[in-house]
Protein backbone atom coordinates (compact mmCIF):
# COMPACT_ATOMS: atom_id res chain seq x y z
CA UNK A 1 0.00 0.00 0.00
CA UNK A 2 2.69 2.33 0.80
CA UNK A 3 4.11 1.72 -2.36
CA UNK A 4 1.14 2.43 -4.23
CA UNK A 5 1.37 5.64 -2.65
CA UNK A 6 4.75 6.69 -3.57
CA UNK A 7 3.96 5.62 -6.88
CA UNK A 8 0.66 7.63 -7.34
CA UNK A 9 2.34 10.82 -5.66
CA UNK A 10 5.25 10.42 -7.55
CA UNK A 11 3.04 10.27 -11.08
CA UNK A 12 0.95 13.54 -9.80
CA UNK A 13 4.24 15.37 -8.95
CA UNK A 14 5.75 14.72 -12.48
CA UNK A 15 2.22 15.85 -14.07
CA UNK A 16 2.13 18.80 -12.02
CA UNK A 17 5.67 20.20 -11.91
CA UNK A 18 6.42 19.96 -16.05
CA UNK A 19 3.16 18.89 -17.92
CA UNK A 20 4.25 20.64 -21.13
CA UNK A 21 7.40 18.78 -21.62
CA UNK A 22 6.58 15.39 -19.42
CA UNK A 23 2.39 15.16 -20.80
CA UNK A 24 3.41 11.78 -22.82
CA UNK A 25 5.84 10.23 -20.06
CA UNK A 26 3.12 10.80 -17.64
CA UNK A 27 0.47 9.27 -19.67
CA UNK A 28 2.52 6.13 -20.48
CA UNK A 29 4.03 6.17 -16.72
CA UNK A 30 0.25 5.76 -15.62
CA UNK A 31 -0.65 3.24 -17.79
CA UNK A 32 2.12 0.96 -16.50
CA UNK A 33 1.46 1.40 -13.24
CA UNK A 34 -2.53 0.55 -13.78
CA UNK A 35 -1.58 -2.31 -15.98
CA UNK A 36 0.41 -3.82 -13.36
CA UNK A 37 -2.46 -3.19 -11.08
CA UNK A 38 -0.19 -0.68 -8.97
CA UNK A 39 -3.03 1.89 -8.99
CA UNK A 40 -6.80 1.62 -8.90
CA UNK A 41 -8.91 2.20 -12.11
CA UNK A 42 -10.51 5.36 -10.15
CA UNK A 43 -7.06 6.72 -9.18
CA UNK A 44 -6.14 6.09 -12.53
CA UNK A 45 -8.40 8.29 -13.73
CA UNK A 46 -8.10 10.72 -11.11
CA UNK A 47 -4.62 11.45 -11.86
CA UNK A 48 -4.96 10.99 -15.83
CA UNK A 49 -7.94 14.00 -15.04
CA UNK A 50 -5.40 16.15 -13.48
CA UNK A 51 -3.12 15.70 -15.67
CA UNK A 52 -4.68 16.68 -18.40
CA UNK A 53 -6.36 19.57 -16.98
CA UNK A 54 -2.27 21.18 -15.68
CA UNK A 55 -1.36 20.46 -19.30
CA UNK A 56 -4.25 22.39 -21.02
CA UNK A 57 -4.00 25.23 -18.57
CA UNK A 58 -0.16 25.47 -18.85
CA UNK A 59 -1.05 25.65 -22.82
CA UNK A 60 -3.46 28.48 -22.35
CA UNK A 61 -0.75 30.67 -20.45
CA UNK A 62 1.54 29.74 -23.08
CA UNK A 63 -0.30 31.12 -25.87
CA UNK A 64 -1.27 33.93 -24.00
CA UNK A 65 2.10 34.99 -23.49
CA UNK A 66 3.11 34.38 -26.68
CA UNK A 67 0.42 36.86 -28.01
CA UNK A 68 1.79 39.71 -25.41
CA UNK A 69 4.59 39.47 -27.37
CA UNK A 70 3.58 39.43 -30.60
CA UNK A 71 1.66 42.46 -29.60
CA UNK A 72 4.76 44.13 -28.11
CA UNK A 73 6.92 43.60 -31.16
CA UNK A 74 4.84 43.91 -33.94
CA UNK A 75 6.87 45.71 -36.30
CA UNK A 76 9.83 45.24 -38.29
CA UNK A 77 12.70 47.65 -38.64
CA UNK A 78 15.05 47.93 -41.01
CA UNK A 79 17.98 49.89 -41.57
CA UNK A 80 18.10 50.62 -45.57
CA UNK A 81 21.21 52.80 -46.75
CA UNK A 82 21.24 54.88 -43.54
CA UNK A 83 17.72 55.74 -43.31
CA UNK A 84 15.10 53.80 -40.75
CA UNK A 85 11.96 52.29 -42.02
CA UNK A 86 9.51 50.48 -39.83
CA UNK A 87 6.45 48.50 -40.96
CA UNK A 88 3.71 46.38 -39.04
CA UNK A 89 3.45 42.81 -39.62
CA UNK A 90 0.36 42.68 -41.96
CA UNK A 91 2.07 45.99 -43.94
CA UNK A 92 -0.96 47.89 -42.88
CA UNK A 93 1.61 50.62 -41.52
CA UNK A 94 4.77 52.26 -42.68
CA UNK A 95 7.36 54.83 -41.61
CA UNK A 96 10.24 55.86 -43.28
CA UNK A 97 12.84 58.27 -42.35
CA UNK A 98 15.23 59.26 -45.02
CA UNK A 99 17.15 62.28 -46.65
CA UNK A 100 19.78 63.91 -48.66
CA UNK A 101 22.83 65.31 -48.91
CA UNK A 102 24.63 66.80 -51.73
CA UNK A 103 27.77 68.69 -51.58
CA UNK A 104 29.01 71.34 -54.65
CA UNK A 105 31.94 72.18 -55.78
CA UNK A 106 32.85 74.55 -58.88
CA UNK A 107 35.65 75.75 -61.28
CA UNK A 108 35.17 78.49 -64.03
CA UNK A 109 36.56 80.26 -66.67
CA UNK A 110 35.35 82.24 -69.14
CA UNK A 111 35.79 84.40 -72.07
CA UNK A 112 36.78 88.01 -71.77
CA UNK A 113 36.00 89.06 -75.09
CA UNK A 114 32.29 89.14 -73.85
CA UNK A 115 30.62 90.11 -70.26
CA UNK A 116 33.85 89.72 -68.79
CA UNK A 117 34.71 87.66 -66.01
CA UNK A 118 31.02 86.44 -63.93
CA UNK A 119 31.46 83.23 -62.11
CA UNK A 120 33.16 83.01 -59.21
CA UNK A 121 34.47 79.51 -58.14
CA UNK A 122 33.28 78.27 -54.76
CA UNK A 123 31.36 75.06 -53.09
CA UNK A 124 27.90 74.95 -51.80
CA UNK A 125 25.55 72.65 -49.76
CA UNK A 126 23.21 71.99 -52.42
CA UNK A 127 20.66 70.38 -50.92
CA UNK A 128 20.49 69.43 -46.95
CA UNK A 129 17.31 67.47 -46.97
CA UNK A 130 15.04 65.28 -44.36
CA UNK A 131 11.50 63.70 -45.50
CA UNK A 132 8.69 61.12 -43.30
CA UNK A 133 6.78 59.44 -45.35
CA UNK A 134 4.75 56.02 -45.11
CA UNK A 135 1.21 54.33 -45.01
CA UNK A 136 -1.77 54.48 -42.76
CA UNK A 137 -4.19 51.71 -42.96
CA UNK A 138 -2.54 50.66 -45.96
CA UNK A 139 -4.07 52.92 -48.30
CA UNK A 140 -3.67 55.99 -47.22
CA UNK A 141 -0.27 57.39 -47.72
CA UNK A 142 2.03 60.67 -46.70
CA UNK A 143 4.79 62.50 -47.24
CA UNK A 144 6.70 65.39 -45.47
CA UNK A 145 9.90 67.23 -46.32
CA UNK A 146 12.11 69.87 -45.08
CA UNK A 147 14.99 71.05 -47.07
CA UNK A 148 17.51 73.18 -44.72
CA UNK A 149 19.92 73.96 -47.50
CA UNK A 150 18.46 75.72 -50.17
CA UNK A 151 18.95 79.39 -50.92
CA UNK A 152 18.26 82.23 -53.67
CA UNK A 153 15.36 80.59 -56.08
CA UNK A 154 15.83 77.42 -54.03
CA UNK A 155 14.51 78.76 -50.69
CA UNK A 156 15.06 76.63 -47.60
CA UNK A 157 11.94 75.11 -46.36
CA UNK A 158 9.32 72.59 -47.11
CA UNK A 159 9.56 70.97 -50.37
CA UNK A 160 6.83 68.44 -50.24
CA UNK A 161 3.95 68.04 -47.50
CA UNK A 162 0.70 65.59 -48.91
CA UNK A 163 -1.37 62.83 -47.89
CA UNK A 164 -2.82 60.68 -50.19
CA UNK A 165 -5.24 57.54 -50.76
CA UNK A 166 -4.96 54.65 -52.97
CA UNK A 167 -7.68 52.17 -51.59
CA UNK A 168 -10.06 52.36 -55.11
CA UNK A 169 -10.84 49.80 -56.66
CA UNK A 170 -10.03 50.96 -59.76
CA UNK A 171 -6.30 49.10 -60.19
CA UNK A 172 -3.38 51.92 -59.90
CA UNK A 173 -5.78 54.53 -59.37
CA UNK A 174 -4.45 57.34 -56.40
CA UNK A 175 -5.65 60.80 -55.41
CA UNK A 176 -3.42 63.20 -53.17
CA UNK A 177 -3.38 66.84 -51.86
CA UNK A 178 -0.80 69.17 -50.30
CA UNK A 179 1.86 70.97 -51.56
CA UNK A 180 3.93 68.88 -54.27
CA UNK A 181 5.47 68.48 -57.93
CA UNK A 182 3.07 69.68 -60.88
CA UNK A 183 2.85 66.49 -63.40
CA UNK A 184 5.14 68.20 -65.88
CA UNK A 185 8.62 67.45 -66.88
CA UNK A 186 10.18 64.12 -67.62
CA UNK A 187 13.56 65.71 -66.14
CA UNK A 188 11.31 67.33 -63.10
CA UNK A 189 9.74 64.46 -62.21
CA UNK A 190 12.83 62.65 -61.82
CA UNK A 191 14.28 63.39 -58.52
CA UNK A 192 17.50 65.42 -58.11
CA UNK A 193 18.99 62.14 -56.80
CA UNK A 194 18.99 60.18 -59.91
CA UNK A 195 19.27 62.21 -62.56
CA UNK A 196 22.50 62.03 -64.95
CA UNK A 197 23.97 65.17 -64.37
CA UNK A 198 24.40 67.41 -61.35
CA UNK A 199 21.85 70.44 -62.35
CA UNK A 200 19.08 69.34 -64.88
CA UNK A 201 18.75 71.02 -68.59
CA UNK A 202 18.76 74.30 -69.27
CA UNK A 203 14.91 74.00 -70.23
CA UNK A 204 14.42 73.98 -66.49
CA UNK A 205 13.94 77.30 -67.18
CA UNK A 206 10.22 76.55 -67.57
CA UNK A 207 10.17 74.08 -64.63
CA UNK A 208 6.12 73.81 -63.10
CA UNK A 209 7.58 72.91 -59.90
CA UNK A 210 5.74 72.77 -56.99
CA UNK A 211 2.09 74.17 -55.65
CA UNK A 212 -0.31 73.43 -53.52
CA UNK A 213 -2.80 71.38 -55.21
CA UNK A 214 -5.18 67.81 -55.77
CA UNK A 215 -4.46 65.83 -57.92
CA UNK A 216 -5.58 62.14 -59.83
CA UNK A 217 -3.40 59.87 -61.13
CA UNK A 218 -3.12 56.31 -62.86
CA UNK A 219 0.10 54.34 -63.00
CA UNK A 220 0.23 51.39 -65.02
CA UNK A 221 3.24 49.21 -65.87
CA UNK A 222 2.29 50.34 -69.46
CA UNK A 223 0.94 53.93 -69.26
CA UNK A 224 0.44 56.33 -66.67
CA UNK A 225 -1.55 59.72 -66.76
CA UNK A 226 -2.17 62.37 -63.86
CA UNK A 227 -4.02 65.50 -63.26
CA UNK A 228 -4.20 67.82 -60.74
CA UNK A 229 -5.48 71.88 -60.17
CA UNK A 230 -3.12 73.95 -58.16
CA UNK A 231 -3.03 77.10 -56.23
CA UNK A 232 0.42 78.52 -55.70
CA UNK A 233 3.55 78.06 -53.59
CA UNK A 234 3.82 76.78 -49.98
CA UNK A 235 6.07 80.11 -49.57
CA UNK A 236 4.40 82.53 -51.16
CA UNK A 237 2.97 85.15 -48.97
CA UNK A 238 -0.33 86.64 -49.17
CA UNK A 239 -1.34 90.19 -50.09
CA UNK A 240 -4.29 92.45 -51.20
CA UNK A 241 -4.45 90.37 -54.93
CA UNK A 242 -5.33 86.85 -55.34
CA UNK A 243 -2.70 84.03 -55.90
CA UNK A 244 -2.30 82.54 -59.25
CA UNK A 245 -2.99 79.08 -59.77
CA UNK A 246 -3.25 76.35 -62.60
CA UNK A 247 -3.53 72.98 -64.13
CA UNK A 248 -1.23 70.18 -64.69
CA UNK A 249 -1.31 66.97 -66.82
CA UNK A 250 0.79 64.61 -67.90
CA UNK A 251 0.32 60.88 -69.87
CA UNK A 252 3.11 58.53 -70.80
CA UNK A 253 3.24 55.33 -72.72
CA UNK A 254 5.35 52.39 -72.39
CA UNK A 255 5.40 49.84 -74.80
CA UNK A 256 8.45 48.51 -73.68
CA UNK A 257 8.95 48.25 -69.77
CA UNK A 258 11.17 45.68 -68.62
CA UNK A 259 14.12 45.36 -66.51
CA UNK A 260 16.89 46.87 -68.44
CA UNK A 261 14.59 47.54 -71.18
CA UNK A 262 12.64 50.96 -71.71
CA UNK A 263 10.34 52.69 -74.68
CA UNK A 264 9.24 55.91 -72.87
CA UNK A 265 6.59 58.28 -74.49
CA UNK A 266 4.97 61.01 -72.91
CA UNK A 267 2.85 64.73 -73.38
CA UNK A 268 2.26 66.89 -70.96
CA UNK A 269 0.59 70.45 -70.26
CA UNK A 270 0.93 73.31 -67.60
CA UNK A 271 -1.51 76.53 -67.83
CA UNK A 272 -0.96 79.13 -64.88
CA UNK A 273 -3.18 82.29 -64.55
CA UNK A 274 -0.82 84.69 -63.27
CA UNK A 275 -4.53 86.90 -62.45
CA UNK A 276 -2.28 89.87 -64.13
CA UNK A 277 0.86 89.32 -62.24
CA UNK A 278 4.54 89.00 -63.19
CA UNK A 279 6.79 86.17 -64.56
CA UNK A 280 9.98 85.81 -64.95
CA UNK A 281 12.08 82.77 -67.11
CA UNK A 282 16.18 82.99 -66.45
CA UNK A 283 18.72 79.91 -65.86
CA UNK A 284 21.87 79.66 -65.30
CA UNK A 285 24.48 77.46 -67.13
CA UNK A 286 23.91 73.84 -65.85
CA UNK A 287 25.47 74.77 -62.59
CA UNK A 288 24.25 76.08 -59.17
CA UNK A 289 26.99 77.70 -57.82
CA UNK A 290 27.73 81.35 -58.53
CA UNK A 291 23.88 81.75 -58.87
CA UNK A 292 24.58 83.71 -62.62
CA UNK A 293 21.95 83.86 -64.97
CA UNK A 294 23.37 83.80 -68.49
CA UNK A 295 19.98 84.19 -69.90
CA UNK A 296 17.17 85.46 -67.88
CA UNK A 297 13.83 87.47 -69.39
CA UNK A 298 13.66 89.97 -66.77
CA UNK A 299 10.49 90.56 -64.36
CA UNK A 300 7.23 90.58 -67.71
CA UNK A 301 4.69 92.46 -66.20
CA UNK A 302 1.09 92.19 -67.34
CA UNK A 303 1.05 88.55 -67.39
CA UNK A 304 -2.40 87.17 -67.24
CA UNK A 305 -1.67 83.70 -68.17
CA UNK A 306 0.63 80.93 -70.00
CA UNK A 307 0.79 78.01 -71.38
CA UNK A 308 3.58 75.54 -71.56
CA UNK A 309 3.62 72.09 -73.59
CA UNK A 310 6.24 69.08 -73.31
CA UNK A 311 7.09 66.42 -75.09
CA UNK A 312 8.84 63.51 -74.15
CA UNK A 313 10.71 60.27 -74.73
CA UNK A 314 13.12 58.39 -73.28
CA UNK A 315 15.07 54.36 -73.97
CA UNK A 316 17.15 52.03 -72.16
CA UNK A 317 18.67 48.77 -73.35
CA UNK A 318 20.70 47.01 -71.22
CA UNK A 319 23.69 49.46 -70.49
CA UNK A 320 22.86 52.36 -73.18
CA UNK A 321 20.46 54.79 -72.18
CA UNK A 322 18.96 58.33 -74.14
CA UNK A 323 16.49 60.51 -72.80
CA UNK A 324 15.15 63.83 -74.60
CA UNK A 325 12.35 66.61 -74.33
CA UNK A 326 11.36 70.04 -76.01
CA UNK A 327 8.96 72.15 -73.83
CA UNK A 328 7.25 75.31 -75.98
CA UNK A 329 5.81 78.23 -73.64
CA UNK A 330 3.46 80.49 -74.73
CA UNK A 331 2.79 83.93 -72.65
CA UNK A 332 -1.11 85.73 -72.91
CA UNK A 333 -0.13 89.87 -71.55
CA UNK A 334 -3.18 92.25 -71.07
CA UNK A 335 -1.56 95.40 -72.90
CA UNK A 336 1.39 94.17 -75.59
CA UNK A 337 2.42 91.21 -77.27
CA UNK A 338 2.50 87.81 -76.76
CA UNK A 339 6.05 86.26 -76.86
CA UNK A 340 6.69 82.20 -77.30
CA UNK A 341 9.90 80.41 -76.19
CA UNK A 342 10.83 77.38 -76.30
CA UNK A 343 13.90 74.82 -75.66
CA UNK A 344 15.33 71.19 -76.13
CA UNK A 345 17.44 68.52 -74.56
CA UNK A 346 18.76 65.30 -75.66
CA UNK A 347 21.34 63.18 -73.36
CA UNK A 348 22.91 59.78 -73.68
CA UNK A 349 24.74 57.43 -70.88
CA UNK A 350 26.44 54.03 -70.90
CA UNK A 351 27.18 52.35 -68.06
CA UNK A 352 30.72 50.88 -68.34
CA UNK A 353 30.04 48.55 -65.72
CA UNK A 354 27.36 45.55 -65.89
CA UNK A 355 24.26 47.33 -64.83
CA UNK A 356 21.10 49.54 -65.78
CA UNK A 357 19.18 52.66 -65.63
CA UNK A 358 15.94 51.88 -63.50
CA UNK A 359 12.64 52.86 -64.25
CA UNK A 360 9.59 52.59 -62.16
CA UNK A 361 5.92 53.20 -63.48
CA UNK A 362 5.03 54.75 -60.41
CA UNK A 363 5.29 58.07 -61.65
CA UNK A 364 6.55 57.37 -64.96
CA UNK A 365 10.11 58.53 -64.33
CA UNK A 366 13.90 56.71 -63.63
CA UNK A 367 14.83 55.97 -60.09
CA UNK A 368 18.20 55.45 -58.04
CA UNK A 369 20.93 53.10 -59.60
CA UNK A 370 22.08 50.18 -57.28
CA UNK A 371 25.05 48.89 -58.11
CA UNK A 372 25.29 44.96 -59.22
CA UNK A 373 28.46 44.51 -57.81
CA UNK A 374 28.93 47.08 -54.38
CA UNK A 375 32.13 48.78 -53.71
CA UNK A 376 34.01 47.18 -50.74
CA UNK A 377 32.74 43.55 -51.32
CA UNK A 378 34.89 42.48 -54.37
CA UNK A 379 32.95 44.55 -56.34
CA UNK A 380 34.09 48.22 -58.06
CA UNK A 381 30.61 49.92 -57.88
CA UNK A 382 28.59 51.10 -60.68
CA UNK A 383 30.13 53.24 -63.28
CA UNK A 384 28.18 55.52 -65.92
CA UNK A 385 29.58 57.83 -69.08
CA UNK A 386 26.82 60.79 -69.94
CA UNK A 387 26.77 63.33 -72.73
CA UNK A 388 24.36 65.63 -72.95
CA UNK A 389 23.15 68.88 -75.10
CA UNK A 390 20.62 71.74 -74.48
CA UNK A 391 19.15 74.85 -75.94
CA UNK A 392 16.66 77.45 -74.71
CA UNK A 393 15.77 80.73 -76.45
CA UNK A 394 14.05 83.15 -74.65
CA UNK A 395 13.65 85.78 -77.12
CA UNK A 396 10.79 86.62 -78.89
CA UNK A 397 8.30 90.14 -79.09
CA UNK A 398 10.94 92.63 -78.07
CA UNK A 399 12.14 90.66 -75.04
CA UNK A 400 15.64 90.04 -75.29
CA UNK A 401 16.93 87.08 -72.47
CA UNK A 402 19.07 85.25 -74.90
CA UNK A 403 19.41 82.16 -76.11
CA UNK A 404 22.10 79.71 -74.52
CA UNK A 405 23.65 76.14 -76.23
CA UNK A 406 25.23 74.17 -73.52
CA UNK A 407 27.10 70.67 -74.06
CA UNK A 408 27.89 68.53 -70.92
CA UNK A 409 29.75 65.49 -70.23
CA UNK A 410 29.47 63.63 -67.30
CA UNK A 411 31.13 60.73 -65.04
CA UNK A 412 28.96 59.15 -62.45
CA UNK A 413 30.18 56.76 -59.83
CA UNK A 414 28.00 54.86 -57.56
CA UNK A 415 30.06 52.57 -55.01
CA UNK A 416 26.97 51.23 -53.30
CA UNK A 417 23.71 52.28 -53.27
CA UNK A 418 22.70 55.83 -51.73
CA UNK A 419 25.97 56.87 -52.29
CA UNK A 420 27.06 58.72 -55.73
CA UNK A 421 30.05 60.59 -56.98
CA UNK A 422 29.90 62.91 -59.88
CA UNK A 423 32.25 64.99 -62.18
CA UNK A 424 30.59 67.09 -65.04
CA UNK A 425 32.34 69.19 -67.49
CA UNK A 426 29.98 71.97 -68.85
CA UNK A 427 30.96 73.82 -71.80
CA UNK A 428 29.06 77.20 -73.09
CA UNK A 429 29.16 76.52 -76.81
CA UNK A 430 27.33 80.28 -77.07
CA UNK A 431 24.92 82.83 -75.74
CA UNK A 432 23.46 84.56 -78.42
CA UNK A 433 21.77 88.19 -77.09
CA UNK A 434 20.55 89.19 -73.54
CA UNK A 435 23.48 90.52 -70.79
CA UNK A 436 25.86 87.59 -71.58
CA UNK A 437 26.10 87.88 -75.52
CA UNK A 438 29.02 85.85 -76.89
CA UNK A 439 29.90 84.47 -73.21
CA UNK A 440 31.64 81.27 -73.49
CA UNK A 441 32.25 79.55 -70.42
CA UNK A 442 33.85 76.27 -69.43
CA UNK A 443 33.10 74.61 -66.14
CA UNK A 444 33.91 71.65 -64.10
CA UNK A 445 31.68 70.76 -60.95
CA UNK A 446 31.72 67.99 -58.62
CA UNK A 447 29.43 66.51 -55.92
CA UNK A 448 29.33 63.97 -53.67
CA UNK A 449 25.50 62.85 -52.56
CA UNK A 450 24.04 60.56 -50.11
CA UNK A 451 21.03 59.68 -50.19
CA UNK A 452 19.47 58.05 -47.77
Amino acid sequence: MKFNKLALATAISIGLSSPAQAGSELTTLLMLLHENGTISDAQYQRVLAEAQASEEKTIAQTADIQEKLDKATNVEVNVNKGGLAVKSRDGNFTTQIGGRMQLDSAWYGEDNSAAGSTLGDGTKVRRARLYIKGTVNKDWFYKFEYDFAGTGDTRKGITDIWVGYKGFDFDGLSVKAGHFRDPFMLQDQISDNNTQFTERASIDAFTASRHIGVMGSIDRKHWTTALGVFGDKANTNGGSDDEGWGLGARSTWMPVNEKGSLVHLGLAANYRSTRGGEVQFKQQPETNISGVNFVDTGKLLDVDSYLTLGAEVAIVENRFSGQAEYIHTQLERDTTSDPTFDGWYAQTGWFLTNDTRPYTHKGAKFKAVKPNSPFGNGGIGAWELALRYSTIDLVDSGIDGGEMDNMTLGLNWFPVAGLRFSANYIKVLDVDGGKHEDEEADIMQLRGQWAF
